[in-house]
Protein backbone atom coordinates (compact mmCIF):
# COMPACT_ATOMS: atom_id res chain seq x y z
CA UNK A 1 0.00 0.00 0.00
CA UNK A 2 1.24 3.41 -0.85
CA UNK A 3 2.53 5.41 2.19
CA UNK A 4 0.66 8.80 2.48
CA UNK A 5 0.92 11.32 5.36
CA UNK A 6 3.07 10.46 8.35
CA UNK A 7 2.25 11.84 11.97
CA UNK A 8 1.58 15.45 11.83
CA UNK A 9 4.35 17.77 13.30
CA UNK A 10 2.70 19.76 16.80
CA UNK A 11 2.92 22.65 17.02
CA UNK A 12 3.59 24.10 13.46
CA UNK A 13 2.34 27.49 12.18
CA UNK A 14 2.06 30.62 13.76
CA UNK A 15 -1.68 31.84 14.36
CA UNK A 16 -1.52 35.40 16.03
CA UNK A 17 -3.61 36.52 18.99
CA UNK A 18 -6.74 37.85 18.58
CA UNK A 19 -9.69 38.92 20.24
CA UNK A 20 -12.42 36.07 19.99
CA UNK A 21 -16.13 37.44 19.23
CA UNK A 22 -18.37 36.58 22.22
CA UNK A 23 -20.35 33.28 21.49
CA UNK A 24 -23.78 32.70 22.22
CA UNK A 25 -24.37 29.75 24.48
CA UNK A 26 -25.54 26.90 21.79
CA UNK A 27 -28.69 25.95 24.57
CA UNK A 28 -29.56 28.71 25.03
CA UNK A 29 -29.98 29.43 21.07
CA UNK A 30 -31.40 26.51 20.75
CA UNK A 31 -34.17 27.03 23.04
CA UNK A 32 -34.72 30.30 22.08
CA UNK A 33 -35.33 29.12 18.29
CA UNK A 34 -37.45 26.69 19.67
CA UNK A 35 -39.78 29.29 21.63
CA UNK A 36 -39.35 31.35 18.01
CA UNK A 37 -41.19 28.40 15.96
CA UNK A 38 -43.99 27.84 19.15
CA UNK A 39 -44.87 31.41 18.99
CA UNK A 40 -45.19 31.87 15.57
CA UNK A 41 -47.24 28.38 15.25
CA UNK A 42 -49.93 29.60 17.53
CA UNK A 43 -50.06 33.67 15.46
CA UNK A 44 -50.39 31.98 11.85
CA UNK A 45 -53.06 29.73 10.10
CA UNK A 46 -51.78 26.02 10.30
CA UNK A 47 -48.75 26.98 12.29
CA UNK A 48 -49.71 23.84 15.38
CA UNK A 49 -49.83 21.76 12.78
CA UNK A 50 -46.82 22.59 11.68
CA UNK A 51 -45.32 22.73 14.62
CA UNK A 52 -46.87 18.97 14.90
CA UNK A 53 -44.74 18.05 11.91
CA UNK A 54 -40.94 19.24 13.63
CA UNK A 55 -41.90 17.81 16.84
CA UNK A 56 -42.65 14.31 15.47
CA UNK A 57 -39.58 14.51 13.22
CA UNK A 58 -37.25 15.08 15.87
CA UNK A 59 -39.01 12.27 18.30
CA UNK A 60 -37.89 9.78 15.07
CA UNK A 61 -34.95 11.38 14.71
CA UNK A 62 -34.18 10.80 18.49
CA UNK A 63 -35.59 7.08 18.33
CA UNK A 64 -33.86 6.11 15.48
CA UNK A 65 -30.67 7.60 16.98
CA UNK A 66 -31.49 5.13 20.11
CA UNK A 67 -32.11 1.97 18.32
CA UNK A 68 -29.11 2.20 15.90
CA UNK A 69 -26.87 0.40 18.16
CA UNK A 70 -29.32 -2.29 18.32
CA UNK A 71 -30.12 -2.50 15.23
CA UNK A 72 -26.74 -2.86 13.87
CA UNK A 73 -26.15 -5.21 16.88
CA UNK A 74 -27.88 -7.46 15.42
CA UNK A 75 -27.05 -6.97 12.20
CA UNK A 76 -23.77 -7.63 12.40
CA UNK A 77 -24.46 -11.14 14.56
CA UNK A 78 -26.37 -12.15 11.81
CA UNK A 79 -23.43 -11.83 10.07
CA UNK A 80 -21.34 -13.41 12.25
CA UNK A 81 -23.10 -16.51 11.66
CA UNK A 82 -22.85 -16.20 8.23
CA UNK A 83 -19.04 -15.98 8.01
CA UNK A 84 -18.51 -18.56 11.05
CA UNK A 85 -19.41 -21.17 8.54
CA UNK A 86 -17.31 -19.68 5.68
CA UNK A 87 -14.50 -20.05 8.02
CA UNK A 88 -15.26 -23.42 8.30
CA UNK A 89 -15.77 -24.18 5.37
CA UNK A 90 -13.50 -26.95 3.06
CA UNK A 91 -12.93 -23.51 0.37
CA UNK A 92 -11.29 -21.50 3.16
CA UNK A 93 -8.63 -24.73 4.33
CA UNK A 94 -8.05 -25.22 0.71
CA UNK A 95 -7.16 -21.80 -0.20
CA UNK A 96 -4.94 -21.58 3.07
CA UNK A 97 -2.93 -24.59 2.14
CA UNK A 98 -2.32 -23.97 -1.27
CA UNK A 99 -1.19 -20.32 -0.68
CA UNK A 100 -4.10 -18.91 -2.61
CA UNK A 101 -5.56 -16.59 -0.18
CA UNK A 102 -5.50 -13.85 -1.48
CA UNK A 103 -7.06 -14.69 -4.95
CA UNK A 104 -9.62 -17.27 -3.09
CA UNK A 105 -11.15 -14.74 -0.37
CA UNK A 106 -13.32 -11.52 -1.84
CA UNK A 107 -13.97 -8.81 -0.05
CA UNK A 108 -16.64 -9.53 3.29
CA UNK A 109 -15.78 -13.02 3.35
CA UNK A 110 -13.78 -14.57 6.35
CA UNK A 111 -10.78 -14.69 6.76
CA UNK A 112 -9.82 -15.84 10.01
CA UNK A 113 -10.67 -15.37 13.81
CA UNK A 114 -9.76 -12.88 16.09
CA UNK A 115 -9.73 -13.41 19.99
CA UNK A 116 -8.72 -10.60 22.80
CA UNK A 117 -9.30 -12.57 25.87
CA UNK A 118 -9.14 -9.96 28.24
CA UNK A 119 -11.60 -7.49 26.44
CA UNK A 120 -13.85 -10.53 26.00
CA UNK A 121 -13.47 -10.50 21.90
CA UNK A 122 -14.34 -13.43 19.88
CA UNK A 123 -14.65 -12.05 16.14
CA UNK A 124 -14.82 -13.59 12.60
CA UNK A 125 -12.89 -11.06 10.73
CA UNK A 126 -13.68 -10.56 7.12
CA UNK A 127 -11.47 -9.69 3.87
CA UNK A 128 -11.88 -5.47 3.13
CA UNK A 129 -12.20 -2.92 5.07
CA UNK A 130 -15.08 -1.00 3.23
CA UNK A 131 -18.21 -0.11 4.67
CA UNK A 132 -19.90 -3.27 3.43
CA UNK A 133 -16.97 -5.71 4.65
CA UNK A 134 -16.91 -3.84 8.18
CA UNK A 135 -20.74 -4.58 8.56
CA UNK A 136 -19.55 -7.68 9.99
CA UNK A 137 -17.61 -5.69 12.85
CA UNK A 138 -13.81 -6.21 11.62
CA UNK A 139 -11.79 -6.30 8.36
CA UNK A 140 -8.62 -7.36 7.16
CA UNK A 141 -6.22 -4.46 5.30
CA UNK A 142 -6.15 -6.73 1.69
CA UNK A 143 -2.34 -5.28 1.31
CA UNK A 144 -1.17 -6.24 4.43
CA UNK A 145 0.22 -9.74 5.56
CA UNK A 146 -1.89 -12.51 5.95
CA UNK A 147 -1.75 -14.51 9.84
CA UNK A 148 1.11 -15.67 10.80
CA UNK A 149 3.07 -14.07 7.83
CA UNK A 150 6.39 -12.40 7.86
CA UNK A 151 5.09 -8.53 7.97
CA UNK A 152 2.16 -6.95 9.13
CA UNK A 153 -0.92 -7.83 9.63
CA UNK A 154 -3.60 -5.07 9.63
CA UNK A 155 -7.29 -4.95 11.06
CA UNK A 156 -9.85 -2.88 11.27
CA UNK A 157 -12.53 -2.80 13.66
CA UNK A 158 -16.15 -0.99 14.55
CA UNK A 159 -15.78 0.71 18.18
CA UNK A 160 -19.15 1.74 18.04
CA UNK A 161 -21.90 -0.22 16.11
CA UNK A 162 -21.59 -3.51 14.24
CA UNK A 163 -20.85 -5.51 17.15
CA UNK A 164 -18.27 -2.77 18.35
CA UNK A 165 -15.69 -5.42 18.69
CA UNK A 166 -12.88 -2.96 19.22
CA UNK A 167 -14.46 -0.65 21.93
CA UNK A 168 -12.51 -1.07 24.27
CA UNK A 169 -9.17 -1.38 22.77
CA UNK A 170 -7.91 1.44 24.56
CA UNK A 171 -7.67 -0.86 27.36
CA UNK A 172 -4.58 -3.09 26.12
CA UNK A 173 -1.17 -2.74 27.44
CA UNK A 174 1.86 -4.29 26.96
CA UNK A 175 1.90 -7.88 27.41
CA UNK A 176 -1.74 -8.80 26.87
CA UNK A 177 -2.45 -11.68 24.17
CA UNK A 178 -4.51 -11.20 21.00
CA UNK A 179 -5.20 -14.80 18.81
CA UNK A 180 -5.41 -15.37 15.53
CA UNK A 181 -6.70 -18.41 14.27
CA UNK A 182 -6.97 -19.66 10.56
CA UNK A 183 -7.67 -23.30 9.33
CA UNK A 184 -4.10 -23.95 9.74
CA UNK A 185 -3.58 -23.01 12.79
CA UNK A 186 -3.07 -20.61 16.18
CA UNK A 187 -0.67 -17.09 15.60
CA UNK A 188 -0.64 -15.95 19.31
CA UNK A 189 0.53 -11.90 19.58
CA UNK A 190 1.51 -10.06 22.23
CA UNK A 191 1.12 -5.97 22.83
CA UNK A 192 4.39 -4.52 22.31
CA UNK A 193 5.42 -1.95 25.30
CA UNK A 194 5.77 1.26 23.69
CA UNK A 195 8.46 2.34 20.75
CA UNK A 196 9.68 4.08 18.59
CA UNK A 197 9.16 7.39 21.19
CA UNK A 198 5.47 6.84 21.14
CA UNK A 199 2.97 4.84 23.49
CA UNK A 200 1.07 1.27 22.29
CA UNK A 201 -1.58 1.40 22.30
CA UNK A 202 -1.65 5.50 20.50
CA UNK A 203 -3.35 7.75 18.80
CA UNK A 204 -2.67 9.10 15.35
CA UNK A 205 -4.19 11.49 12.12
CA UNK A 206 -6.63 9.34 10.36
CA UNK A 207 -4.53 9.19 7.05
CA UNK A 208 -1.45 7.98 8.67
CA UNK A 209 -1.37 5.32 6.29
CA UNK A 210 2.34 4.08 7.26
CA UNK A 211 0.76 2.07 10.52
CA UNK A 212 -0.34 -0.40 8.17
CA UNK A 213 3.04 -0.41 6.09
CA UNK A 214 4.98 -3.72 5.78
CA UNK A 215 7.57 -4.55 8.89
CA UNK A 216 10.66 -6.71 8.85
CA UNK A 217 9.03 -8.94 11.19
CA UNK A 218 5.48 -10.65 11.90
CA UNK A 219 3.63 -7.82 13.74
CA UNK A 220 -0.36 -7.71 13.97
CA UNK A 221 -1.90 -4.10 14.01
CA UNK A 222 -5.39 -3.03 15.39
CA UNK A 223 -7.51 0.26 14.27
CA UNK A 224 -10.38 1.92 15.19
CA UNK A 225 -11.64 5.51 15.39
CA UNK A 226 -11.20 7.91 18.11
CA UNK A 227 -12.92 9.13 19.74
CA UNK A 228 -15.69 6.62 20.17
CA UNK A 229 -18.78 7.66 17.78
CA UNK A 230 -15.92 10.16 15.71
CA UNK A 231 -13.66 9.44 12.79
CA UNK A 232 -11.41 12.53 14.00
CA UNK A 233 -8.42 10.08 15.16
CA UNK A 234 -7.24 6.27 14.56
CA UNK A 235 -6.26 4.45 17.71
CA UNK A 236 -4.04 1.87 17.11
CA UNK A 237 -2.45 -1.33 18.96
CA UNK A 238 0.82 -3.17 17.87
CA UNK A 239 1.44 -6.58 18.61
CA UNK A 240 4.27 -9.16 17.93
CA UNK A 241 3.86 -13.03 16.77
CA UNK A 242 5.45 -14.79 20.40
CA UNK A 243 3.53 -18.64 19.26
CA UNK A 244 3.01 -20.51 16.54
CA UNK A 245 0.93 -23.50 16.67
CA UNK A 246 -0.40 -25.57 13.64
CA UNK A 247 -2.85 -27.67 13.31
Amino acid sequence: MTQRESWPAEGSGYAPKTTAPRKENPVKRFGATIGFLADASRRRPGGRRVLWVLVSLLAVTGVGMMTYPFATQIWANQIQKDKAKQFASSELLNAYKTDTVGAAVGEGEALTRLQIPKLKVDVIVVEGVSGNALRAGAGHYPESALPGDVGNVAIAGHRTGFGQPFRDLDRLKAGDTIILTTPLGNYTYRVMPPFDGHPNPWITHPLDWTVIAPTPTPVLTLTTCDPPHTSKNRLIVRAELVDTQES
